[in-house]
């Protein structure tokens, strides 16, 4: 150890400055844990003629990053809640400039963040040192990550030296640290799918797709006004259903008085007038019986727009004094009835309903002579004020299915019927206990921004899907103006790949949700597999077609009718990966032993 290292190492002893961080030296160490490696190529400990920028030892580890913008090398710490901290260290380039990041991840909260940086060729003790300042929202555990660069996957080789992690605003005086024998508590490696495979074209699901990124999994419309909103993930990496049912279920006024300014009730036998005044209000609508011994009404014109959600309704009524009429019955837009108010005339009265289903119906008002809406009481008056009708439950229908592998290849539709559902009449829509998006058959269908072209060989498609259909035929994916697509029947798996057909034999797709997994390579062809298990034979793709990808569904042109959580795109081989693969979707969504 040198002067410098050892006059750190004893002020971090003496209640100094202190480096949260262990190994700080040993990036290269990650057999027990310390510095977990995620999508590295590999990391070399001391290269040999790199200095390090304090001295002239060589004891520089040199990261070679995977293609992948989510390859890192990784390290828990316990930090506190309300505490700044500086994560810092000194990097430099191979040759030329290479971009990277540094960044953290909240285990507690499920929320990160970081910086990018670009490393040159050379350092110094008063240069090529990089840091990052943060506050913690929650107290517990975290994660450091020092990471490729985000954008546009590339393999990097960049030498980092002296990792440090401090409290406070900024990078202090550098102390040395190392790890004990043995970590008594290694971490563990996480679920997430991108933290464990390299790779993927195009990622599209209800879990997260890494620990280290805040991404978003879907873009969602409520049908109650449509208005939309980017929803994420929980603490778990599951989609955040709370935030998304607070959003989709949020009341919204479908109906709302403003008699001041317009007429918005019809009327049968009787007149109507707005902006009238009476028992200390202004702006209120009055009914005034006409006809004599006939049906009297006054009711909104529009019906409600959605018979699947629920509503609130409340209003305020008055009956002048001296007539004879002196009560009502409400129809509510469930078509049920609260009948028969008899009231005390000349004072207010106010009235609540929850829970009405929206039924479709008229909302009518029945004023009455104690309980007969049918009598002669011609120029009688009722008074309403702040009759309100609140939608509280809604649709969310799917507008983006976000590619969350950074290469922005999302899946949309703008056109309101062909968009698929994630929550229905204010129900989250789930598959074995999961969130899930729900095609209807009728035309609901997600384009991708770009189409997916996989060739003839070496690919693999991953789905977690459901029909909900217990006959017929289930168009799942679909591309090359239907030339490419998968289809599902009660007896087989049908691939078709530049308009040829592939059928794998299998047992009834329907009414049960499975893992497919498409795969093939050069040497051995096409396979399907449903739950681990291959179906049918192994088949040769013709030279030259090619398997395209447009539609998540293609409504539009075929059925789609089930709910989907999960597709993977590989354009690569991923034989040697199946296995994993399928255990790392499995172990989530726990679709089959």
């Amino acid at each position: 150890m040198n002067l410098n290292h050892f006059y750190h190492y004893y002020k971090s002893k003496s209640g100094g400055v202190s480096n949260l961080l262990l190994g700080s030296e040993e990036l290269d160490q990650s057999d027990q844990g310390e510095w977990v490696r995620y999508n590295m190529n590999a990391v070399n400990a001391n290269v040999s003629g790199v200095a390090n920028p304090l001295s002239s030892d060589e004891t520089v580890e040199q990261l070679d990053f995977e293609a992948s913008t989510v390859a890192r090398i990784a390290q828990t710490v316990t930090l506190t809640a309300g505490t700044e901290y500086t994560f810092s260290v000194w990097a430099r380039a191979a040759s030329g400039t290479e971009n990277f990041r540094l960044r953290y991840w909240d285990n507690v909260g499920g929320s990160g963040g970081g910086s990018a940086f670009t490393a040159s060729a050379t350092w110094s003790a008063s240069t090529g040192r990089y840091e990052m300042t943060f506050t913690a929202a929650n107290s517990g555990t975290f994660q450091m990550f020092i990471q490729n660069a985000g954008g546009t996957a590339v393999s990097r080789r960049i030498y980092f030296w002296g990792a440090m992690l401090n409290v406070g605003g900024s990078a202090l005086d550098y102390v040395k640290t190392e790890f004990p024998a043995g970590p008594s508590n290694p971490p563990t490696a996480p679920m997430e799918f991108g933290d464990n495979f390299a790779g993927v074209t195009a990622y599209y699901s209800l879990r997260r797709f890494t620990k280290g990124e805040d991404n978003n999994a879907i873009r969602v419309r409520r049908s109650s006004d449509d208005t939309e909103q980017d929803i994420g993930f929980d603490a778990n990496g599951d989609l955040d259903s709370t935030a998304l049912l607070a959003f989709v279920n949020e009341d919204y006024n479908t109906f709302l008085s403003d008699f001041a300014n317009t007429d918005s009730i019809s009327e049968i036998g009787g007149t109507g007038a707005i902006n009238q005044s009476i028992g200390g209000r202004t702006g209120l609508y009055k009914f005034t019986y006409t006809g004599g011994a006939t049906a009297h009404q006054g009711f909104l014109a529009a019906k409600h727009p959605d018979a699947n959600n629920t509503y609130s309704v409340s209003f305020s009524i008055y009956f002048d004094t001296g007539q004879a009429c002196n009560g009502f019955s409400y129809l509510k837009p469930d078509g049920t009835s609260d009948t028969n108010h008899n009231l005390t005339q000349g004072v207010w009265h106010s009235f609540s309903y929850t829970d009405i289903d929206g039924g479709g119906n008229l909302s009518r008002f029945i004023p009455s002579v104690n309980g007969s809406g049918n009598t002669d009481d011609d120029g009688a008056n009722f008074y309403l004020d702040t009759w309100t009708i609140t939608q509280t439950t809604a649709d969310g229908a799917v507008t983006t299915f976000y590619d969350q592998t950074g290469n922005g290849n999302d899946a949309t539709n703008s056109t309101e019927s062909e968009q698929p559902l994630v929550v229905s009449a204010g129900t989250l829509v789930e598959e074995n206990g999961k969130a899930a998006v729900e095609y209807d058959g009728a035309g609901d269908q997600l384009a991708l921004s770009s189409s997916i072209s996989l060739g003839d060989s070496d690919f693999a498609i991953n789905l977690v899907y459901r029909s909900l259909l217990t006959s017929s035929e289930d168009y799942v994916l679909f591309g090359q103006s239907g030339q490419s697509r998968m289809r599902l029947y009660d007896y087989q798996v049908r691939l078709y790949i530049s308009n040829v057909t592939y059928d794998f034999a299998s047992s009834n797709n329907f009414g049960s949700q499975y893992l497919y997994t498409l795969e093939a390579d050069a040497a051995r062809g096409l396979q399907v597999y449903r739950d681990g298990t291959a179906t049918g034979s192994e088949l040769t793709i013709a030279s030259g077609d090619d398997f395209v990808q447009e539609f998540i569904g293609n409504g539009v042109t075929r059925p789609i009718n089930g709910r989907l959580q999960e597709v993977i795109i590989f354009n690569s081989d991923q034989s040697s990966n199946r296995t994993g693969i399928e255990t790392n979707i499995n172990d989530h969504f726990d679709i089959y032993t």
